[in-house]
């Protein structure tokens, strides 16, 4: 299995920063292969920041109920990821990780990397 651009490797973490201009749809599936990834490897986490993608929409209900599916799939309950986005991605009420987490992805959204790192490591150990 190729390892998606941007994907590097920290222990038992993934960290994944993808760059470019892409579609939602496109979006979806880079993350998609990232989580994959890091399930293929048997990592513990991911860290998945997105800042610096661009080229969508902020993602209606629509867009979130498909990247929710779509990671829940890809993470098969295997891997935690926290998800780093532009504050204005991220719903208030978070129904997007909600969905995800509905599908048994233990996820969290968060607007700065190291609130997400933080978030990682207080879970060591932690299976929901």
């Amino acid at each position: 299995m190729l390892a998606p651009e941007h994907f590097e490797v920290v222990g038992t973490r993934g960290i994944y920063r993808p760059v470019g201009v892409v579609s939602l749809e496109q979006a979806i599936d880079l993350v998609a292969a990232a989580i994959e990834r890091a399930r293929g490897l048997k990592l513990v986490d991911l860290v998945v920041n997105v800042h610096e993608l661009s080229g969508f929409a902020v993602p209606n209900t629509f867009g979130r109920y498909a990247f929710a599916v779509r990671w829940a799939d890809a993470g098969g309950g295997m891997v935690r990821v926290a998800f780093v986005a532009r504050p204005e991605w991220i719903d208030r009420e978070k129904i997007g990780m909600i969905m995800a987490q509905n599908r048994g992805l233990d996820a969290e959204v968060f607007a700065v990397e190291a609130d997400a790192i933080r978030w990682l490591d207080q879970r060591v150990g932690v299976r929901t």
